[in-house]
């Protein structure tokens, strides 16, 4: 027993291993609430709303072989939306997995496969969001829960796949971010489906008043894009994984905190003799900057070194100069 608590307790388990279980608990928890968010809200509601990105697009392709082609999809919808959002992420790994990084992609893949089980075979939960009037419930709750999967996944250095793995590799190599890309993405997801559903909606007498297609289509629309800005809002208050940060600390050792910001998290520091007002010590101010997601690896690595270090944190708009990108995981 006194063996387990020392190698738990060693530098090797804690610098090396406890992150990285950290992070595998992280992209499981956080990718299970992204499915819940669609498969028990989204997928429940009686208006058909889309996630963004590829289930996104499996949506609409089940959507558009049912309502438009007209075939029975009933035997196989589970399999085809799990299968797609599999299949559809190969090449996309492949492109993280030699343009990003490995370790990142890794996580990934079990985020994705998480995805693909929980909404091709996961059945939805009836929860009372079966009806018109509840729709607007199924958006707000549907969208809150799909921005708390993808933020807190990005928070902890995974992701949920898919064009958050493009999106590495776009800022990484090419200096660009794909947000833009990913909200016209949606947007024109969320309007195609609005055509699609519309009939339906309209012949099985879903929208009480609404003769035609338009407006129906013009209700698809307006809560889909209703649900895409709640995700935002919350995924960007849980954590934006291409935001800087400025972290000060203060503390009386700056040595060994020094040593690992450069070794282990392979950012530069400035350092600034300072004095304790109260207690008329002399300190050290720590200045490092870094990207949002490394935050909590920094915090954790301060707190191992220095547990009553004072650090403030500081959002930063822009870094010019020396300041390299680095990959999440």
């Amino acid at each position: 027993m006194n063996k387990i608590k020392e190698w738990l307790n060693s530098p090797k388990f804690q610098r090396n291993i406890k992150p990285e279980i950290i992070r595998t608990f992280a992209v499981i928890f956080f990718t299970i609430i992204y499915g819940i968010g669609v498969t028990w809200f989204l997928e429940a509601s009686v208006i058909p709303m889309y996630t963004g990105g590829i289930p996104g697009i499996a949506q609409l392709l089940r959507d558009f072989m049912k309502f438009t082609l007209g075939l029975d999809t009933s035997g196989w919808e589970g399999l085809f939306l799990g299968s797609f959002i599999i299949i559809s992420n190969i090449p996309i790994m492949l492109l993280g997995w030699f343009g990003v990084s490995k370790k990142f992609v890794i996580y990934s893949m079990i985020s994705v496969i998480i995805q693909a089980t929980m909404l091709g075979f996961i059945p939805s939960l009836d929860l009372g969001l079966s009806s018109e009037s509840q729709a607007l419930t199924a958006t707000i709750l549907g969208g809150i829960l799909i921005g708390v999967g993808v933020g807190g996944a990005l928070k902890y250095g995974t992701s949920t796949g898919g064009l958050d793995i493009v999106a590495q590799y776009l800022s990484l190599k090419k200096g660009k971010s794909v947000g833009f890309i990913s909200m016209v993405l949606n947007i024109v997801t969320a309007f195609l489906g609005g055509l699609i559903t519309a009939p339906d909606l309209i012949s099985r007498g879903v929208l009480p008043g609404v003769t035609q297609a338009m407006a129906a289509a013009g209700i698809v629309i307006s809560y889909t894009i209703l649900r895409l800005i709640i995700t935002t809002i919350v995924t960007d208050k849980l954590h934006t994984a291409y935001q800087f940060t400025m972290v000060e600390i203060i503390t009386n050792d700056p040595r060994e905190i020094v040593s690992d910001i450069i070794s282990k998290i392979y950012r530069g520091v400035t350092l600034i003799n300072v004095q304790g007002g109260y207690s008329k010590q002399d300190k050290t101010l720590i200045k490092v900057i870094i990207s949002s997601y490394e935050f909590t690896t920094l915090h954790q690595l301060i707190n191992r070194l220095d547990s009553k270090a004072f650090i403030i944190v500081t959002p930063v708009k822009n870094v010019f100069g020396n300041f390299k990108k680095r990959t999440i995981a």
